[in-house]
């Protein structure tokens, strides 16, 4: 089933001074999860509930695939707002995301400003019939261990390809890992870790937690627990137009 093309809904918020709306039209916006959700470990504790076996989480990572903070050692500033970002590295929009605001969302992360929580879904190997995502997400969390997940996450994004669905090799990224400043002994822990996909089970886990966080597509982002409408102006502004984060950040949480 091909999935919603949300450019009309984009074309209805566009900001002024914003692009044309011709490339507003060749946008495949926000991507709704269709596929089935990746298939993760079930154990039974000692009361017979159930929950996701995460055989590793990686350095910054939240307990069962809640997610992970780039900077788990910054001390936040006073009342900073927490920021849970849902992507896709195969998720074009997200690409928009990043590249547009990339540089505040993580400066305000960096500074203690806000507490930023990514979550990398994997939805879209089930839509593309690849497995790309997961591979991704996997050597996300294997930079992590060098404290590169950031790094990694932003060449991760540069490099994706043009196609929508070409997906990753092995090599791509590996060679993200090298252009995120990854070297030396931590490089070949690195590119062990891609090949033993060592996060495997976080990454599932992730993806399954996301949908129980009721998340249904990708880019979505909550301030503070509450969702940014995507059919909002502000929405599309971050999507569309260079360093509107913190006026967005502003308006949502008053910081």
């Amino acid at each position: 089933m091909p999935r919603p093309d949300a450019s009309q809904r984009l074309a209805a918020t566009k900001p002024k001074q914003g692009p044309s709306q011709a490339l507003i039209a060749s946008i495949v916006a926000v991507i709704l999860v269709l596929g089935a959700i990746t298939t993760f470990v079930i154990v039974r504790s000692s009361n017979s509930s159930t929950k996701v076996a995460v055989a590793e989480t990686p350095v910054g990572g939240l307990p069962n695939g809640n997610g992970i903070n780039p900077y788990p050692n910054v001390k936040l500033q006073a009342g900073a707002p927490t920021v849970d970002l849902y992507e896709d590295f195969q998720c074009p929009v997200c690409k928009m995301l990043e590249t547009n605001n990339d540089s505040q969302i993580n400066a305000a992360a960096q500074s203690g400003k806000i507490k930023l929580i990514y979550h990398m879904m994997t939805f879209l190997d089930g839509n593309f019939g690849n497995t790309a995502s997961a591979l991704a997400a996997n050597a996300s969390y294997c930079a992590a261990a060098d404290g590169k997940f950031a790094e990694y996450h932003h060449q991760n994004y540069l490099g994706q390809p043009a196609k929508e669905g070409t997906g990753y090799t092995v090599a791509q990224v590996k060679e993200f890992g090298q252009k995120a400043g990854i070297s030396g002994a931590a490089l070949t822990t690195f590119n062990q870790c891609v090949d033993a996909n060592t996060f495997a089970k976080y990454v599932a886990a992730t993806q399954t937690q996301s949908g129980k966080n009721g998340v249904t597509g990708t880019p979505t982002l909550f301030f503070n627990g509450k969702e940014l409408s995507q059919s909002s102006q502000q929405y599309a502004e971050l999507l569309q137009q260079p360093n509107t984060f913190d006026s967005v950040l502003q308006s949502q949480t008053g910081k």
